[in-house]
C-alpha cells in the first residue's frame, strides 16, 4: 500500500520523522534521494561523505515523511567528525525522531561500528526498523541476516526489510513498512518542497561532491566548500565559492596543473546545480588553505558543521 492510498483510507493527515542511521557508506543517503527521485543528498564511494544532518522531505495526497539523513556513525580523531558522530547519536538520543530505520550495509562484515549502533537502536523507546542494503551486493544475504540477528538479539523483533537503495522499488519497500508506524500529524512542510536546505547548502554540497570524485586520499576529507555569494537574478544563478583545504599541497591538487582540474570541477558542478534549480548558473571557485579547519571550532560553526555548546 502506497502513502497515498493509506491517507485516503484513514481519512487523516499523517507525517513523521524518520531518522536514517549507520554507519559509513551504508546507503542512507541514496535511499533518501531514491524514495524523492531527487539528487538532494550527495552520494559518493567516500565514507563519511555526508557532514551534517540533510532532510529530505517526501508528501503524499495525505502522508509526509521527514526523512532525517544523518553522518555515518564512526568515531574519528577530528573535531569535525566528533561533532558528525554527536549529531547522528543525538537523533537517537534526544526523541528529535519519530522512527528510526536502522540501514545495514549487508555487503559488510559486522564490525565494532555495527556494534556501537546496534547497542544505541536496540534502548530506543521510539519505533525501531532494520533496512538490510545493498542486497544486489551480497551473494548469502539470507545468512548475514541471520548473523545480525544472532549478533544483535534483543532488535530480532522489529521491523525489517531487505532492498538495494539503488533500486526504484526500494521506495515502496520502505513506505509499505512505515506505514503502520505512522500517526495523524501536521503538514511541516508545503508539498513541493522537497528539503529544508537551501541552495547555497546544496550548491556547496554539489561542488563538494565533484572534488570527491576528482580526487584521493586525505584531499577530500580537507576540504570544506562556502558559498560566499549566491543571487538569484531573472535570467541565471550567479554563485561564488571558496574551496578550503588544510595545506597548500591540496591546493595545488585541487587547481590541477594549469587549473585544469578546478575548471573541470566547476563545468560539473555548474550543470549540477544548473539541472536542480532549472536555471543557468555562472560559478567562481577559489580555493583558500585554511590550516587545521576540521579542529577549529569558530570556523566550524561558521560553516554550520559545529553546533552550539558542542
Amino acid at each position: 500500500m502506497t502513502g497515498d492510498a493509506a491517507g485516503a483510507q484513514a481519512g487523516v493527515f499523517k507525517s513523521a520523522f524518520v531518522a536514517l542511521v549507520g554507519r559509513p557508506n551504508s546507503g542512507k543517503s541514496t535511499l533518501v534521494n531514491t524514495v524523492l527521485g531527487e539528487p538532494i543528498s550527495i552520494v559518493t564511494s567516500l565514507p563519511q561523505t555526508t557532514r551534517t544532518i540533510l532532510r529530505g522531505i517526501y508528501t503524499d495526497n495525505n502522508l509526509q515523511l521527514i526523512f532525517l539523513d544523518t553522518p555515518g556513525i564512526h568515531r574519528g580523531k577530528h573535531a569535525l567528525n566528533k561533532s558528525m558522530y554527536a549529531r547522528s547519536t543525538g537523533v537517537l538520543a534526544d526523541g528529535g525522531a519519530d522512527v528510526i530505520c536502522h540501514i545495514v550495509d549487508l555487503s559488510r562484515e559486522l564490525g565494532d561500528e555495527e556494534d556501537a549502533i546496534a547497542s544505541l537502536t536496540a534502548d530506543i523507546p521510539s519505533p525501531v526498523c532494520i533496512v538490510f542494503n545493498k542486497i544486489d551486493l551480497c551473494a548469502d544475504a539470507g545468512a548475514r541476516r541471520a548473523t545480525f540477528f544472532s549478533r544483535y538479539p534483543r532488535l530480532a523483533s522489529r521491523p525489517r526489510i531487505s532492498i538495494s537503495a539503488i533500486d526504484p522499488s526500494a521506495k515502496k519497500t520502505l513506505l509499505d513498512m512505515l506505514l503502520p508506524l505512522i500517526g495523524p500529524g501536521p503538514r511541516y512542510f508545503p508539498g513541493d518542497d522537497l528539503t529544508d536546505a537551501d541552495m547555497r547548502f546544496i550548491a556547496a554540497e554539489f561542488i563538494r561532491r565533484r572534488i570527491i570524485e576528482s580526487t584521493r586520499e586525505e584531499v577530500p576529507h580537507a576540504v570544506c566548500v562556502e558559498i560566499s555569494a549566491y543571487r538569484e537574478l531573472a535570467d541565471r544563478h550567479e554563485i561564488e565559492a571558496v574551496i578550503h583545504v588544510e595545506t597548500d599541497g591540496q591546493k595545488g591538487i585541487v587547481i590541477g596543473a594549469r587549473g585544469t582540474l578546478i575548471n573541470k570541477i566547476r563545468r560539473q558542478a555548474r550543470g549540477d546545480i544548473a539541472a536542480l534549480c532549472g536555471a543557468p548558473v555562472s560559478l567562481t571557485c577559489h580555493v583558500r588553505v585554511t590550516p587545521h579547519w576540521r579542529d577549529n571550532p569558530r570556523f566550524l560553526a561558521q560553516m554550520g558543521l559545529l553546533d552550539a555548546g558542542e
